[in-house]
């Protein structure tokens, strides 16, 4: 008879090193996950005394195990340069599954005008998020860390994450040093970023936004022109599939933002790649991969 893990005495559960996870909440008694890592060769742990990036990514039950990975393996490369702190925030009592739906539709949402005759009930916080992060999550991750002096800020987001990492530079320019956004969902409201970008590129640099921040934008080269997924896929399937992507308009939104971005005198400089043969869901772990190590070792860009 096979033997299961239940089976196994010796078997134990996974535990992750130079790691910490903590709950905070913000100032309506809501609760978030805020989840911490730090390069395996700081002995000290806390008591480390030195020079570090931290990158704070949203979306962090479905990201802070891939943007650690990522960090650490990056120690064996000739390029690596210190590695720096993951800071991920996401959502208590998630059994099970990756996503709080309900709570990041609202948390990585543009707020809507109140004069909109259409608003999107559920979504809309991202100033308030984005409130909590710097009054509350950044306090709490330097507090832990009194010894490192921080030398540069990231926010990373992917999909609602790459949407709000977009409304954060261009409504808060200042909050941090890098901006990168993978896979934005730029279609969402009717293309209402495109808004917030257009004010952005209104207000002059030198005296509206001393420090010049950077952005990456990610994309899959399959987010809007995939083939059928096998050979048992229906026509039909197929092209329903097909509507929704030339609806959403991925690959076309990020592309047009970024020819727009690419000389605006605001933005110390964008980084855009296209990810060939990746989707909406597989190009996530690249980007983390690209932007985290662009980031920690290619400072500035």
């Amino acid at each position: 008879m096979d033997r299961t893990l239940n089976d196994n005495p010796s078997a134990t559960c996974i535990q992750l090193p130079n790691s910490e996870q903590f709950h905070l909440a913000n100032g309506k008694g809501q609760e978030y996950l805020i989840q911490l890592s730090w390069p395996l060769e700081w002995p000290n742990g806390h008591g480390f005394t030195g020079e570090a990036p931290i990158i704070y990514i949203v979306d962090g039950n479905a990201v802070f195990l891939t943007a650690t990975e990522t960090a650490w393996r990056r120690a064996t490369s000739s390029q690596y340069s210190g590695g720096g702190i993951i800071v991920a925030i996401g959502y208590p009592s998630l059994h099970e599954k990756l996503y709080d739906m309900q709570r990041r539709s609202f948390d990585l949402t543009p707020p809507q005008p109140t004069t909109s005759t259409t608003p999107i009930a559920g979504h809309g916080g991202a100033n308030a998020l984005l409130n909590f992060i710097e009054s509350a999550v950044k306090p709490a991750v330097k507090a832990r860390f009194p010894q490192v002096t921080v030398t540069r800020e990231a926010l990373f987001g992917h999909s609602y994450g790459g949407l709000f990492a977009l409304h954060a530079l261009f409504t808060r320019p200042e909050l941090f040093d890098c901006y990168i956004a993978s896979s934005p969902s730029i279609w969402w409201n009717d293309r209402f970023i495109e808004q917030k970008a257009a004010t952005f590129f209104l207000k002059s640099n030198v005296n509206g936004c001393p420090s010049r921040p950077s952005l990456m934008v990610f994309w899959g080269s399959l987010e809007q022109d995939a083939p059928p997924r096998n050979a048992h896929e229906s026509s039909d399937d197929y092209e329903a599939r097909k509507k929704i992507w030339l609806d959403l308009r991925m690959v076309d939104n990020a592309r047009e933002l970024c020819d727009k971005l690419t000389d605006c005198e605001r933005l110390q400089k964008v980084l855009v790649h296209e990810f060939e043969g990746e989707e909406h869901t597989s190009v996530m772990a690249c980007s983390v991969n690209r932007g985290l190590t662009v980031f920690f070792e290619v400072w500035p860009l």
